[in-house]
């Protein structure tokens, strides 16, 4: 469907300026002269959107998820839990074995051993109690750092066999055995504090004064000694916690005999960027949510839940101007204020991206970032209500020539290829995290990663049975 507005035509001297801001490569024309003139063009077109399920997606966010909580707009469960693994500093070592604090048997003894799971950001209750156990992941089936994972992972399979928990904890987030003061504190760091079996840290120990190349660097740790954990929830609906970072600490006592006294050891092995951290997350409820598609609005969901699929009219598009140059294509999605009051209810997505329906996996297993031909990312529009794709004209191009080409080489006709290909001119938008870098120099920033987005976020925008709109400016040359 389209919708035709008045065309807007003015005459100029071509520049160097209209050069750059030509973005369709469609067809090849040469290089005009100076004298050519430009006649631009001005149309609107409907296209159609619809709400998709997310079933799974690339978990390669660096922070891990643990808990459950309800989306109240949607009426959905979200439940997450995690395994991580831990790094070693290369060629770690232990103070000498003859000067470590033995037990009765004179063998080497861990004194304490902990993990910290470290938080800043909670959604829900601070006060909702929360058990989950804490299991040893097993070290002739590790997760392999060569391979891409997926948000519905089965963490169970990774776990030592037959093995039982190390330890169940129940806790509530905001830990109440701390006093006032620390809990109120700036520099206090809220974390859960998970208490394990001496005889996992003894063993550790015991390995890395009689086996040290098994510390010479985590890829050797993680097979040979410490494959990491698995965060199993067991309850706790009602908090959702996002971990930055878990740290596996070991306690121990050795002598130093410079100064003759007893000190207190520590061996810490931390889950950070250059180690596998993977959360599987589970949507309940998004089934039933999309099984009435007749309204007027489309759903975005994080984690790994709902993205909303457009229908782009290419082919309407370049009916009338198969000869014209795209030179701006906007897009503008409506966000849909939250019908709920309810004071749990779940931020929008800061940042989404766009990109063809068949990239949508390999574009995150093979970390891009938006390349503006193929893909793009915008952010939220606080002032207006809105996500705004300024300029799409490149991927317009883009699916367009695909389609050309393709039906070139296999001989087929437009309509074959529509009913062939039925998602050559669908791309998807969903919410993911943006990391960027920014130019001392110049002050420019720049995406070094775009990664899905595994916080918890939900939106409704314009779209589903009311068309939405692309506004297409043209070029032709005379």
């Amino acid at each position: 469907m389209k919708n035709n507005i008045a065309y807007v035509v003015t005459f100029c001297v071509l520049t160097a300026g209209l050069l750059v801001g030509c973005e369709d490569e469609t067809l090849t024309f040469g290089i005009p002269s100076t004298s050519d003139l430009v006649t631009t063009s001005s149309e609107v077109f409907e296209f159609t959107t619809q709400s998709v399920k997310m079933d799974s997606v690339v978990a390669n966010s660096t922070r891990s998820y643990i808990g459950e909580i309800a989306d109240p707009e949607t009426n959905t469960d979200i439940k997450a839990e995690f395994l991580t693994q831990f790094y070693t500093f290369e060629n770690y070592t232990l103070p000498a074995e003859q000067n470590m604090i033995k037990n009765e048997a004179g063998e080497v003894e861990a004194d304490s051993v902990e993990v910290r799971l470290y938080f800043t950001d909670v959604v829900g209750s601070l006060n909702n109690p929360m058990k989950i156990q804490v299991f040893e992941l097993d070290t002739a089936n590790v997760i392999a750092e060569n391979k891409t994972y997926y948000s519905d992972l089965d963490i169970a399979q990774y776990v030592r066999p037959g093995s039982e928990p190390l330890t169940t904890k129940v806790f509530t987030p905001l830990d109440y055995e701390l006093s006032d003061a620390v809990l109120t504190s700036t520099t206090h760091y809220h974390n859960v504090h998970i208490r394990l079996p001496r005889e996992l840290g003894t063993r550790i120990l015991r390995k890395a004064l009689r086996q040290p190349q098994y510390f010479v660097n985590s890829w050797q740790f993680i097979h040979h000694v410490c494959p990491g954990f698995y965060f199993k929830l067991v309850s706790g609906r009602g908090t959702m916690l996002a971990v930055d970072v878990a740290s596996f600490n070991i306690y121990f006592r050795y002598r130093d005999t410079k100064q003759d006294t007893t000190l207190v050891g520590l061996s810490r092995f931390s889950a950070t960027a250059e180690v596998i951290q993977s959360t599987r997350i589970e949507n309940q409820g998004i089934d039933q949510l999309l099984e009435n598609p007749d309204v007027p609005y489309t759903y975005l969901k994080s984690p790994a839940g709902i993205a909303t699929l457009l229908t782009l009219p290419i082919d309407e598009i370049y009916a009338r101007h198969q000869n014209d140059s795209i030179s701006r294509a906007r897009i503008v999605l409506t966000r849909l204020n939250s019908e709920t009051q309810d004071q749990n209810a779940l931020d929008m997505p800061a940042n989404l991206l766009l990109l063809p329906v068949a990239q949508r996996h390999s574009f995150f297993a093979t970390r891009n970032v938006a390349d503006k031909e193929t893909s793009y990312t915008t952010a939220f529009d606080q002032s207006y209500n809105t996500y705004t794709f300024s300029n799409v004209a490149r991927l317009i191009a883009y699916l367009h020539r695909q389609k050309v080409r393709g039906m070139a080489d296999q001989g087929l006709t437009s309509e074959q290829w529509n009913v062939r290909y039925p998602d050559w001119n669908r791309v998807l938008v969903l919410p993911v995290s943006i990391t960027t870098s920014t130019d001392n120099t110049t002050g420019a920033s720049t995406q070094v990663a775009v990664n899905h987005d595994f916080s918890l976020s939900s939106a409704r925008l314009v779209g589903g049975t009311k068309p939405i709109q692309i506004q297409v400016i043209f070029s032709s040359y005379q």
